[in-house]
């Protein structure tokens, strides 16, 4: 008998993390790969023909043999439903994992070139511990704007819900860690955002169509 750990998205196959010959080996291993999943900023969305939620999910497996009883679960409703076979395999348990999530920020060379919020954090840190130095840390539609006389950065967001956790999250920590000259200041109204598009245009040149943009295919 062979058992595996593998990593779902959506309900679909992505790849395989662990094969072993016993189902006492494939359990350890799929407590040690949930114990060491350690992320800072989840995914929540994933643009695959049209962006969409992303649920990733860890599962143990085992080939199907006659006789094998399937899982009832539940879906987003609450209704019951039998889980079909993953393939030639059967679903023995899973639990949720989390993938670390990657943006572009303006500025890198290729659109393909990804940081993680550690990056965005090394960023906004940048004199941030200089009470004469003051940023504003905006969100504008995907886009997150981090920005004085002295720095612009801007991160492009999937869309507008990961922008505004990313703003959220980078607050909690500057919250945390007692830095004052950070001005979260939430998303951008409908009265501030033609200043904030006048902003990108003239730190990056795009056009305004562009700037305009709620959604990224990254």
């Amino acid at each position: 008998m062979e058992f595996r750990v593998v990593l779902l998205l959506n309900g679909q196959y992505k790849k395989t993390l662990h094969i072993c010959k016993t189902i006492e080996t494939v359990y350890k291993n799929y407590h040690r790969i949930k114990e060491e999943n350690k992320v800072y900023f989840p995914r929540k969305f994933i643009n695959s023909y049209g962006l969409k939620p992303a649920k990733y999910e860890i599962c143990i497996t085992k080939v199907t043999e006659e006789g094998d009883t399937f899982r009832l679960l539940r879906d987003d409703i609450g209704k019951l439903y039998t889980e079909p076979p993953l393939g030639d395999w059967t679903i023995i348990t899973s639990q949720p994992y989390d993938i670390e999530e990657t943006f572009w920020l303006y500025g890198l060379e290729n659109e393909t070139d990804r940081v993680d919020i550690r990056e965005i954090l090394k960023r906004l840190m940048i004199n941030a511990h200089s009470k004469r130095i003051v940023k504003q840390v905006i969100v504008a539609h995907n886009k997150l704007i981090i920005y004085n006389e002295e720095q612009f950065d801007m991160v492009v967001c999937k869309n507008i819900l990961d922008a505004q956790r990313l703003h959220h999250t980078l607050a909690k920590i500057a919250h945390k860690q007692k830095i004052k000259t950070l001005l979260f200041m939430g998303t951008a109204t409908k009265a501030t955002i033609t200043r904030l598009y006048d902003l990108i245009h003239d730190e990056t040149g795009w056009e305004y169509s562009k700037i305009r943009r709620t959604t990224t295919g990254h």
